[in-house]
C-alpha cells in the first residue's frame, strides 16, 4: 500500500512540475507568437497592396458575432477581412479583400492551411486563387473536387465576409 501511495505521490509531483513548465513556456512564447502572427498579416497587407503604406490599412472594430472574422481593416474602398474558417483539419487563416462599391473580391490572399497536403492545401494554390479574384463575393465560387471541406470553408468565409459589407463600410 504504501508503495502505491509513494508512486501516486511521485506521479502527482511530476505532473505539477510538468504542468508548472508547460505553463512557463506558453508565457514566454504567446507574444512571441502574437508578434510573428502580427507581422505576418502587415507583411500579407502589403504583399496584397505593394503601393500602399503600413499606415494607410485602417483596422476597423469589430463587433458581429462571428467565429471566422479575425480582424477587419479598410483600405479605399475595400475592406479585408482576416478569417480563419474550418477545414477538414486544422482550416485555413486567409486575407479577403471586398471591393465595397460591387461586393467583388478584389483579392484572396491564403496565409496558412492545416488540412492535407495535396488536397485541401489546394486553397494555397494559384488556380484557386484565380479563380476566386474578381468573382461577387456574395455569388456562388466554385470549390475544389477532392478538396470539398477545405474550399468550402474558404468559400462560406467569404460569403460571411460578404454579409458584413454594408454594415461595416464607412466606419
Amino acid at each position: 500500500m504504501s508503495k502505491i501511495m509513494h508512486l501516486s505521490l511521485f506521479l502527482a509531483v511530476i505532473s505539477a512540475l510538468a504542468g508548472g513548465a508547460l505553463s512557463f513556456a506558453n508565457q514566454v512564447t504567446a507574444p512571441v507568437i502574437a508578434e510573428n502572427n502580427a507581422r505576418l498579416e502587415r507583411d500579407s497587407l502589403m504583399t496584397m497592396y505593394p503601393d500602399a503604406a503600413e499606415d494607410d490599412f485602417k483596422e476597423i472594430k469589430f463587433n458581429m458575432d462571428s467565429k471566422t472574422v479575425q480582424k477587419v481593416y479598410e483600405y479605399e474602398d475595400k475592406l479585408i477581412f482576416n478569417m480563419k474558417v474550418p477545414g477538414y483539419k486544422d482550416g485555413t487563416t486567409f486575407l479577403v479583400s471586398i471591393n465595397t462599391n460591387d461586393k467583388t473580391v478584389d483579392q484572396y490572399y491564403p496565409l496558412s492551411n492545416g488540412d492535407t497536403k495535396g488536397l485541401g492545401s489546394k486553397v494555397m494554390e494559384s488556380d484557386f486563387i484565380n479563380n476566386v479574384n474578381g468573382k461577387a463575393s456574395d455569388d456562388s465560387i466554385d470549390t475544389i473536387s477532392g478538396a470539398t471541406i477545405s474550399s468550402s470553408g474558404v468559400v462560406n468565409g467569404i460569403n460571411e465576409a460578404s454579409t458584413y459589407v454594408d454594415q461595416l463600410k464607412g466606419e
